[in-house]
């Protein structure tokens, strides 16, 4: 995952672009070759085959339309999302040599994307969940990320855990994994939080549009 030293690796335009190419060379990744979804907060999981190679990558090849979750089982194809305090969630299926990347904001959250992943893993894999291996990664803290009394009250209303006006998506995520069969003592949640750690562009604490990414791959 890229942090403040790697730069401002947005996927959208051009502004990010010197930035994000060199996190990707860096990372071993040939830049043209990553696989992204528009992302629009919402619960849709793509499946990314071969002939999905690079789409998401420049402005020729289009990103999966209004996609927050990517799954495949192809080697060497990287999968990438854009985040700034919304939960990168990455799944790994060691038995089916299968992965997910999913973007789990307060909305697909809500809607339980991360289950959707899961659940896609197993229809397109035959991942048993019980064999998924899951990290949830640096994103809003429970202690930090504090939302209205409407919002927090809709959260809580969903059955997913609320601290005052502070949601926690962390537990919420884990919890939604192991309803699915993930086991807990296979999910690690990092514990960073992108809004106080300073080591993260983050949407709260510096609201500039820069983007950290997440980047996952067999």
């Amino acid at each position: 995952m890229s942090d403040l030293l790697d730069g401002d690796c947005r996927l959208n335009g051009d502004e990010g672009a010197n930035s994000r190419h060199e996190f990707f060379r860096a990372c071993g990744i040939v830049p043209g070759h990553i696989t992204a979804g528009k992302q629009v907060h919402g619960a849709t999981v793509a499946v990314v085959r071969e002939s999905d190679r690079g789409r998401g990558a420049t402005s020729t090849l289009d990103p999966f339309p209004e996609t927050d979750a990517l799954i495949t089982n192809i080697a060497a194809l990287p999968l990438v999302i854009s985040i700034a305090d919304c939960v990168p969630v990455f799944l790994f299926d060691a038995t089916k040599r299968a992965i997910g990347l999913v973007h789990a904001g307060r909305v697909g959250t809500q809607h339980r994307i991360v289950a959707n992943a899961v659940d896609a893993l197993r229809t397109e894999y035959g991942t048993i969940p019980a064999d998924i291996h899951a990290v949830i990664g640096p994103s809003a803290g429970p202690e930090a990320y504090e939302v209205s009394h409407e919002m927090a009250a809709e959260f809580a209303n969903l059955g997913l855990p609320v601290r005052g006006r502070c949601i926690d998506l962390w537990e919420a995520n884990a919890r939604q994994l192991e309803s699915c069969g993930v086991p807990r003592a296979q999910i690690e949640i990092t514990g960073i939080c992108t809004i106080t750690s300073g080591r993260f562009h983050s949407h709260r604490a510096h609201n500039n549009g820069a983007r950290n990414l997440a980047l996952f791959m067999l």
